[in-house]
């Protein structure tokens, strides 16, 4: 539909070399869903795999130039953080560092 609504307004929010890509994508197995995040252009596909299928989507993007960016979910879910999580390790580091003045 992004294709068609791109073309109606003649912009190419999804060209035909992105809806190939993921006509193809979407044929492969253990893919969920496929398509043109945000407002479309020539930048950017996503892809929602299943279990480890998206090492084959991996495989068939690289052999046509395009760079996957892997992300996956957290095995412990949503979580309310107080604070960046990324931050914890290194500031319990430097917390637990002393300085001894000689």
């Amino acid at each position: 539909h992004m294709r068609q609504m791109g073309e109606a307004a003649g912009i190419p929010i999804e060209p035909e070399s992105q809806t190939r890509l993921l006509d193809a994508t979407m044929d492969m197995e253990g893919v969920l869903l496929a398509g043109v995040p945000g407002a479309g252009g020539f930048d950017a596909i996503f892809a929602v795999t299943l279990g480890d299928s998206s090492s084959n989507v991996t495989k068939a993007w690289s052999s046509l130039n395009v760079l996957a960016l892997l992300v996956r979910e957290d095995p412990h879910g949503v979580s309310l953080e107080s604070g960046d999580p990324r931050a914890e390790e290194i500031t319990s580091g430097i917390s637990s560092v002393q300085i001894e003045q000689s």
